[in-house]
């Protein structure tokens, strides 16, 4: 997949968009924007894994399902960002870093730091305040309007508006591995229900929250698409999964009609958002227009 810069809009520097792995973006999608990837660590036991980079889903599912425990999952160390800022301005280019929430990760105190340390007055760096592509988007979008030779205010503004128009809603097998992973936020409240129970989750404002409660999983999945529905015709839209290509294909084909004018992206969770959302999990992440 490619995205089209357009002719360049201002003289201003130009722009480095920076995110962290759980952004969930396709690589093919990172390359083609110039988007530049800090990962996180997955680690089952001694073996650590770099999200993304020596581990895919395929790998982390097969690992996941061979663990006796969960896998830690580790924020990048500080250095990592500082690496990725420095060789930004190093080339002249101011950065615009967009991080998954504060309340999640480390991962965005780490970047902080870092800009601290690699200007302060160069290097912004945005909590997303959610995770996954509901972050992804106001990346993919950011680095658009980079491309197109926009400065970092206005890069910064971009990223701020596709969070503020976006949402992201998931369907999950059961809570047991957002529970174990310390994520599992205000939807703990939905923990002991009857275990028929598949809950619509959202990430909003740095927290796991409860939607609604279905009774079963294909009910869920029709929750979702009539939520997603009820925004009318959206900007973009993504479909991701956890090891479950067939739901993610028929929310895709149910829902396509809402993007008439941009192909959907379908993905998936990487293995950190995958760690606490566990196997089988799909989710959509809507974009509504300005």
């Amino acid at each position: 997949m490619t995205f089209d810069a357009a002719p360049p809009v201002t003289e201003s520097r130009r722009v480095k968009v920076v995110t962290d792995s759980t952004s969930d973006l396709p690589r093919e999608i990172a390359a083609s924007l110039d988007i530049a990837v800090v990962p996180l660590t997955v680690s089952f036991g001694d073996r650590a894994y770099h999200d993304g980079v020596d581990l895919d889903q395929a790998g982390f599912l097969r690992e996941l399902r061979a663990a006796p425990d969960l896998p830690k999952t580790s924020q990048p160390p500080t250095t990592a960002f500082e690496e990725v800022f420095g060789s930004a301005l190093a080339d002249d280019r101011d950065v615009v870093c967009v991080t998954i929430g504060s309340g999640f990760s480390g991962t965005h105190n780490a970047a902080r730091l870092a800009a601290e340390a690699a200007g302060p007055d160069r290097v912004r760096v945005i909590d997303s305040a959610t995770a996954s592509m509901r972050t992804g988007l106001a990346v993919i979008e950011g680095a658009v309007a980079a491309q197109r030779g926009v400065d970092a205010a206005g890069v910064g503004a971009v990223v701020e508006s596709v969070l503020a128009r976006s949402e992201v809603y998931a369907v999950l097998e059961t809570l047991e591995y957002l529970q174990r992973g310390g994520r599992i936020g205000r939807a703990s409240q939905l923990v002991g229900s009857l275990l028929s129970i598949k809950p619509v989750l959202t990430l909003r404002d740095n927290e796991v929250l409860p939607v609604e409660r279905v009774r079963t999983w294909r009910k869920a999945l029709d929750r979702m698409v009539e939520i997603a529905r009820a925004q009318g015709q959206l900007e973009h839209l993504v479909i991701l999964h956890v090891g479950n290509p067939d739901d993610a294909r028929g929310l895709l084909e149910r829902l396509a009609e809402l993007v008439p004018n941009r192909a959907p992206i379908v993905g998936e969770m990487g293995p950190v958002i995958g760690t606490y959302a566990g196997p089988g999990a799909v989710g959509i992440v809507t974009l509504r227009a300005p």
